[in-house]
Order: structure tokens, then sequence, then C-alpha cells
């Protein structure tokens, strides 16, 4: 122990007194771990760190499932029947994500909540840390006005006061009494700020084709996942075949919590976890072969020491030291670098990457830095520790100065570094270019509208409100929104377009022909949206065939609807759709009583994209607010300017209306069509970033090697000159001897990349992984950044005067 420690010393000694050597290795080395360590906060957060409730492992996420494989959400009824039925969990409860206007001391504001049926707060196990949780009498439909909040709404709203449990608040402009908040942290699901009771009505109740619950539960102590998912499944079965008309071919699936919450972004997560661990395996490269180079400096050094008695151990353990040193720095200033590269990838990150708001440098971060600093410095230290230890003729060592250690094994050895970093670079780049390929077809998509200067603003009624008033409160907003200055046109929409609105209701009748459920189920069930009837010409749909809604549908007047392109094809194949009559199997605006939502086709418009603009697009059907009035709606504005400039004025005409209801939700079309591209654009940004620094790390290899094997050769060079080569022969010379690594590395690099590239696939729009022209781009790439690294020390090597050099030895 004496000994290393000894080593130590002399080691942290021996880099200070060569700080270009140490600055280089250090910075190498910091940017490669940062960038490690940064991705890995993300994918901790994300992916390892476990949910922050007692016993997360045993709460499942329990979801319906249909026989062509698409997961959905349940329906109250059928919600009602697994928590009746199941026998493998301690609680089942039923969440619907939702909305609510907070209004009152303060500007109104819309706030996210969650509707949780009785028992939620028990099931995940965590108590309020201010009053008390709901009461069983209190999620009765009817007596449910009552709401817990966050402890951040209670702190920013209410100023911390205690005094507010047991009094109301204004939520959607009716008081609701306050229960309680609840501890710091806590708001599943989806950064909910306030909590109310989920209750049903009897007819909700009985609803099985209504399907808009999410089920959370907790397993019983000693029942695994598999268990409970083969009872489930068997409950399906036995509820689809008492109830055939609304349940046939429904299965369930149950899975972890926490993968639920992960979602889709696991696996990208993971590559690029892997891609930036690409870079880390090419700094290490790049070390060792300054290593290498050093080593053949101090090789007289370690044939002294040998002579005198030094083991191979010592020898080794000398250099290892040093290398430890290395990466302990490496991994200290790595730390700081990631620091602020979590910064820049959280403002990068789009929406659903779980964790993104607890990503920080913790002790698992920081544990994961510094065995990043170690693993690395055992990495890149071990050959240049072998290589000073191999075991060379001491007579031989003393004669050539160490030139046994810096001839053909030692720049080998560092050729072959070089073509594995370049190999390693080439794998990242071609992902970059398949990825960077791939957003821009995707940017380049036409979402079916036209996205520019259009402002757009939620709004939300209170459910109860009555539908005739909906109606005069949406028809007075446009009108009074669009006398504004600026303004061309307004309209307003139920599900605005690349939301990722679900609401698709399968067809019931089709030219007076009711449908059986099993033509229901092998038909696709059309998206439907209500809008107003200027909704086409402000959005900029085009119409196809037929008219759009004008003033004279409205309710009362025969039922009308508008189809997209695609849900006339696949309904009329062949037909003129104007004329035909279709109905849906649900009944929406008017109440339970009014007839299902339908009518005479009278339009066809093109299809737009709406789950995003990768998705292939689904047939859609649109219903006039008129006819079937929606309190929630998206408000649309378009403009002769900037949009943003009418935020403001669109927001105090609707605070004139009703002050209690306030616009939230308030970007352009633009925007939501950037955010519906931001997962693939972060992918994107973040492997070209990490291709960019490897193929700057593969670059400054090259350069480094050959600058090295120059100093080594000026002699030889010398006498080539003096024997009559030319400068250009010599610059020749040197660049093929820095290219030659560098095509290997490139050749085993497109192999590998055209292997590692199909992991990609999920992720590529309209690209191939085998890619042709990314990769022949790639290859000139690469030859170019090799040539210009190695031309510079060959220049170097070409200004060589051959008096100068034949004297140096």
């Amino acid at each position: 122990m004496s000994d290393f420690l000894f080593d130590m010393r002399k080691a942290l000694r021996t880099l200070f007194r060569t700080p270009g050597f140490t600055i280089v290795a250090v910075l190498t080395l910091s940017l490669g771990i940062g960038a490690n360590t940064a991705l890995f906060s993300v994918v901790d957060a994300a992916l390892l760190r476990p949910l922050p409730y007692p016993a997360p492992d045993h709460l499942m996420h329990v979801n319906s499932i249909n026989k062509r494989g698409f997961e959905g959400a349940v329906s109250p009824a059928d919600f009602q029947d697994w928590r009746r039925m199941a026998r493998s969990f301690d609680g089942l409860v039923a969440l619907a994500g939702s909305s609510y206007a907070l209004s009152g001391d303060g500007p109104a504001e819309q706030l996210p909540a969650a509707q949780v049926s009785n028992g939620f707060f028990r099931m995940m196990r965590v108590a309020p840390a201010t009053g008390r949780v709901f009461t069983d009498d209190e999620t009765i439909f009817g007596h449910d006005h009552v709401v817990m909040l966050s402890d951040a709404i209670w702190r920013r709203r209410f100023g911390a006061d205690r005094n507010l449990i047991g009094h109301t608040i204004r939520l959607n402009s009716t008081p609701y009494l306050v229960a309680g908040v609840m501890p710091r942290g806590f708001n599943f699901p989806d950064q909910s700020q306030i909590w109310v009771p989920l209750a049903f009505d009897s007819a909700t109740s009985a609803m099985r084709g209504g399907h808009y619950l999410d089920v959370v539960g907790r397993l019983k102590p000693g029942i695994g996942v598999s268990v409970a998912a083969q009872e489930m499944k068997s409950l399906a079965t036995r509820i689809g075949a008492d109830n055939p008309g609304v349940n046939i071919g429904f299965s369930t699936i149950v899975m972890p919590l926490r993968d639920s919450m992960v979602g889709d972004v696991r696996t990208p997560l993971l590559l690029l976890l892997g891609a930036v661990g690409l870079v880390l395996l090419i700094a290490c490269v790049n070390v060792a072969n300054l290593l290498l180079a050093r080593g053949t400096a101090r090789a007289r050094e370690h044939a002294v020491r040998a002579a005198l008695g030094a083991s191979q151990r010592r020898l080794i353990s000398v250099v290892m030291a040093e290398s430890l040193w290395l990466g302990l720095a490496g991994a200290s200033l790595g730390l700081a670098l990631a620091a602020w590269g979590i910064d820049a990838i959280v403002a990068m990150a789009p929406e659903g990457v779980p964790g993104l708001t607890s990503v920080r440098i913790d002790p698992t971060v920081m544990g994961f830095a510094l065995a990043a600093g170690i693993l690395t410095s055992l990495l890149f230290g071990a050959l240049p520790a072998l290589r000073a230890a191999r075991a060379f003729a001491l007579s031989d060592r003393l004669r050539d100065g160490g030139a046994a250690l810096g001839g053909m094994h030692g720049r080998r050895s560092r050729q072959v570094l070089v073509a594995a970093e370049v190999a390693l670079a080439v794998v990242l780049v071609v992902g970059a270019g398949l990825l960077l390929k791939s957003f821009g077809r995707l940017a380049s998509v036409d979402p079916g509208f036209d996205p520019s200067h259009v402002l757009t603003y939620d709004v939300a009624l209170s459910d109860d409100t009555a539908t005739t008033v909906s109606a005069a409160f949406f028809r007075t907003l446009l009108e009074r929104t669009r006398a504004l200055p600026g303004v061309k046109s307004t309209a307003a929409i139920f599900g605005l377009p690349l939301r990722d609105f679900g609401y698709s209701i399968s067809v019931s009748n089709l030219d007076g022909h009711d449908l059986t459920p099993q033509e229901q189920e092998n038909r696709t069930s059309p998206q439907i949206r209500v809008v107003t009837r200027d909704y086409f010409r402000t959005l900029g749909v085009r119409t196809l065939a037929g008219r759009t809604f004008s003033a004279s549908d409205v309710r009362g007047a025969p039922t009308v609807v508008v189809v997209s392109d695609l849900f006339a094809k696949q309904t009329w194949p062949g037909q003129n759709p104007i004329g035909h009559y279709v109905t849906l199997g649900t009944r929406l605006g008017l109440g339970k009583d009014a007839p299902r939502v339908g009518g005479e086709v009278i339009g066809v418009v093109q299809d737009v994209h709406d789950e995003g603009l990768d998705s292939k697009g689904r047939p859609w059907m649109y219903a006039v607010h008129d006819q079937y009035p929606e309190n929630f709606m998206s408000v649309l504005v378009r403009t002769e300017g900037d949009p943003n400039a009418l935020v403001n004025p669109a927001r105090a005409v609707l605070n004139e209306i009703n002050p209690d209801v306030p616009a939230f939700r308030v970007r352009t079309m633009e925007e939501w069509v950037s955010r519906s591209m931001a997962t693939q654009r972060f992918y994107a940004m973040l492997i070209a970033i990490f291709a960019g620094l490897a193929l700057s790390l593969a670059a400054v290899g090259v350069y480094g090697v050959l600058s090295q094997a120059v100093g080594e050769r000026t002699r030889e060079i010398g006498l080539r000159m003096a024997l009559g080569a030319a400068p250009d022969q010599v610059t020749a010379l040197v660049v093929r001897q820095g290219v030659a690594p560098a095509s290997v590395g490139l050749v085993i690099g497109l192999v590998g990349a055209l292997g590692a590239s199909r992991l990609l696939s999920k992720m590529l729009f309209e690209v191939k992984p085998a890619d042709l022209p990314t990769y022949a781009g790639v290859a000139l790439l690469i030859v170019i950044v090799a040539t210009l690294a190695a031309w510079l020390p060959a220049r170097r090597a070409a200004r060589v005067d051959p008096l100068v050099a034949l004297r140096s030895d």
C-alpha cells in the first residue's frame, strides 16, 4: 500500500511538471465523462429512480386492449366490475385527467387536475401534509364538490394559509370545500395541482362504450404481475361474454406503473446513453494515445528503473497512478460540465419524458461520475502500462534512448487506436445523419392545414353549463374577437390537431342500416371533432367536395356532418359521399336524451394529421358546434400579422365576457406544429452533438498520432529531403500515413453502422437504416476530416531543415 501511495504522489508531481499534456488529457476525459453524466442523470430520473411512493413496485397500471392490440382507456362500468371482482389487488382506483378554472383572490387561472375515485390516496399510501383526504360520502355524485390542493398551488396562490382548510374556493365558478393539502412534490398523475372526487351518476356508472378512465391498482403481497394479468384477462373475457354488444374483442393488460409512465422513451434514452458511451470510449482512446506517445519519451526512464530493480508490477503501478489521477480529474471537471449539460438537456427535452423536474446532481449521479473516472482510468491506462513494462533488452533500451517503445510497435499500437476511434465516430455520425435526415423529412410533411398566423388558446366552461349557454358563449366570444384590429377570422374546435387528442367513436349506422357489433369492430372508428362553422377557413383546411358548415346549420335544423377524405374513401369507396348518412355510437353536447352524433354528409375536406406529423392519419368526422355544443373548446384566431400581438387583446375580450373563465395553453399553431416534432428534434440534436464531439476527438487523435510520428521521425524525414525528396512528396507521405488507419476505421465503422442503425429503425421517418446517400456522405466527411487532421503535421514535416534534422542525433 505504501508503494502505491508513493507512486500516486510521484505521479501527481509528474503531471504538474507537464501541464500541457495534463490539461489536454483532462479536458478530453471531462468532455466524455461530462456528457455521459449529464445524460445518465436524465436516464436515472426517467427510468431508474423508483417512484416516490411506498412499495412502488406493487403499483400497476391496468388498461383495456382490443383484439387489434390497441391500448385504450377503461369504461366506468368495466372499472366497477374489475373493482368488485378482482382478487389480485389490494385496491383499484380510476383516474381522469381534467382541468379546473380557479378564480377569486387573483386572476383566474386554469389548473391541471385529476378526478380520482374513492380510495385513491389510501392506495397510493400518501397522507396529506395538512387537513384530510376525501371521505367515502364525498365521492358520491352530487356530494363531490370537495378538493385537495397540491403544496405548490397552496403556497403560490394562497400563501400557505392553514386556515384555508375547511373553507371554500371557486373552481369553474362553483364553490369547492378544501379538504387538505398534499405533501410537497406529490403531483400524480400528470403534474396535477388539484384533485377532486371522481363520482358517477347512474347513467355514467352503467356506460361501457365510453373509454376515458385510467386505472391504477396495488398488488396484494405475494401476488406477481403475471398472476394479476392472467386474472384480469379472465375477467375481461367474462365481462365480454356478458356484454357482447360493447365489449366484444376486449382484453386487459397489466404493467408496472413505472413502465407505463416511461412509455416510449425507454428505448431512445438507452440508445442515446449508448451513443454518448461511444464518445467516452473515443476520449479514452485519445488519452491512451497520449499516454503511449508520452511513454515513448519516458522509455529511458522506465528502462533505468527496470535496470535498478523495479518490477513489472511497479512499472505498471507508476503509469496506472498517472491514469488514475487523470481519470479522477476528468471526473471532477466532467461533473461540473454535467451540471451545465443537464440544464441544456432539460431545456431541449420534449414533454412526455418522465422525471424531468427531478433531474439533478445527486449522490447517485456523483457516484456514476466517479465510477466513470475510475473505469476510464483502467481503460486508457492499461495499454500504456503494459507497454511501459514490456520486457525489452535493457541494453537496447538504454542504447536507443527508448526508441524501442517509439518504434514500429509503438506506432502500430497508436495507429490501431486511431482506427478504433474513427470506427466509433463513424457509427455515431451515421446515426446522427439518419436522424437528421429523418427530421428533415418530417419537417417537410404537409400537416393538412396552414399553421401560419394562427393564435390558439383553450377555454373550458363548467361541466354543468347549459348547452344553450355554451353555444351562445362561444358565438359571442368569436364575434367579439373577430372585431379586434388585425384579425381576419376566428373559429373553435373541440380537439385541436396535433394535440394527441384521442376521441374515436365507432360508426353505428350507415344510410339507415344499423351495424352489428362485429361490423363495428371490423371498421376503423373515426375521430370526432366539434367545430364552429368558420373552422375550415380559419385553419386553412381545403374543401375537396360539397360545402362546409353555414349559418343555417343550427340547433333544430337537420343535422349535418363533414368528413375527411380518408373517412369518405374507407366508408364509400368509389362513390360520391355527398348526401349519404352516417351516425356514430355516441351523443355529444345535447345530453343523454339527444340523438346520436351524425347526419347527412354535406362536404369532404382534406385529411389532417392529428397524433403527429409522423402518424399515418385517421378518418375524421366533423359536427358543428351550434348543433352539438361542447364546453371545452380550442379557439383559433387567424391574424394579418404576428399572432402573438393578439394574445393580450384576446384575453381581454374573454375577461370582459366572463372573468372567471381564463384562456390557457396559449400558443401559435406553428408552435403546436413545432411541439409535435419536439421528440424527434430532441433525439436528432443530442446524437448530432455527440457525433460532432466524437468526430472532433477522432480528428484530434489523427492529428496527435501524426504529430508524434513526425517528431519521432524527424531524422528520417531530414535524410529523405537531403536525398532529394521534395516537400510535396513528404507532405503526401505523412498524409497517407494518417489517412491509412482512418480509412481502415472508416470501413469498420460503416460495417458497424449497418448493424447499429437498425436499432434506430423505429425512430426514423421515411428513411431506411441502410440509407446509401447518408453512408456516402459520412464516408466523404470522414475522409475530409482525416485529411485535414493529417495535413497540419504533414505541413510541419515538409518544413524540416535537413541539416538540423541530421544533426539531431
